[in-house]
């Protein structure tokens, strides 16, 4: 295998891990019942109040906003723009489906309370993972990016801004906002940040 061939089949498999563990991470958020993270807090409400289930919507959502991606910021598309769009929702769906089989409806509150601080961390992780290849972006943080560049604003605000309008519309529409919500809507661009300087960036060879 060439290194050119090697090193650009690293860079997907990062995405593809970062990925999975994306939706594995707001599956716990959305057990322990505490909010969700901003994005899904505003697709389960859509979603909801629609009648889709929260991948169909979160597709066709993703699809829209891709429009605006090619539109304005297109560098930002690529394989993990695809990747994440087609499959965040439905392993949401997936892990939803296996958490409802096999453990309590009603969990206790250190149960939940730890899935929450675990999945909030993790679901900072996993997008730095996944972006730190540079192999694409979700459309919903393809968002964040677009405007801080075209804004010139640092990405951490605005990704907190995108984050606090989608808590906004999951709460009109009927999803479950609480601390699990807040923390990932202020603490997820911070440490994406925090991710992608000290970890993820080591997993990619030097330039």
């Amino acid at each position: 295998m060439t290194p050119i061939r090697k090193d650009l089949t690293r860079r997907v498999f990062m995405v593809c891990i970062g990925v999975f563990l994306l939706g594995f991470a707001i599956s716990l958020l959305v057990y322990s019942a505490l909010g969700s993270d901003p994005c899904t807090c505003m697709n389960l409400g859509i979603s909801g109040r629609i009648g889709l289930t929260l991948g169909m919507w979160q597709l066709t959502l993703n699809a829209i906003i891709l429009v605006f991606m090619f539109l304005f910021s297109r560098h930002l598309i690529g394989i993990g723009t695809v990747i994440n769009m087609v499959c965040v929702g439905f392993l949401v769906d997936f892990f939803r489906g296996i958490w409802a089989a096999v453990l309590p409806a009603q969990p206790s509150w250190a149960v939940r309370i730890g899935f929450m601080l675990v999945a909030v961390v993790l679901v900072a992780f996993s997008a730095a993972l996944y972006m730190a290849p540079k192999l694409g972006v979700s459309p919903y943080d393809g968002l964040a990016i677009l405007f801080s560049e075209h804004l010139n604003v640092q990405f951490r605000w605005c990704r907190i801004v995108c984050d606090i309008i989608a808590v906004l519309i999951g709460w009109l529409c009927g999803s479950v906002v609480g601390v699990g919500t807040l923390l990932t809507a202020f603490c997820t661009g911070p440490l994406i940040k925090l991710f992608d300087e000290f970890i993820t960036k080591k997993f990619l060879p030097a330039k």
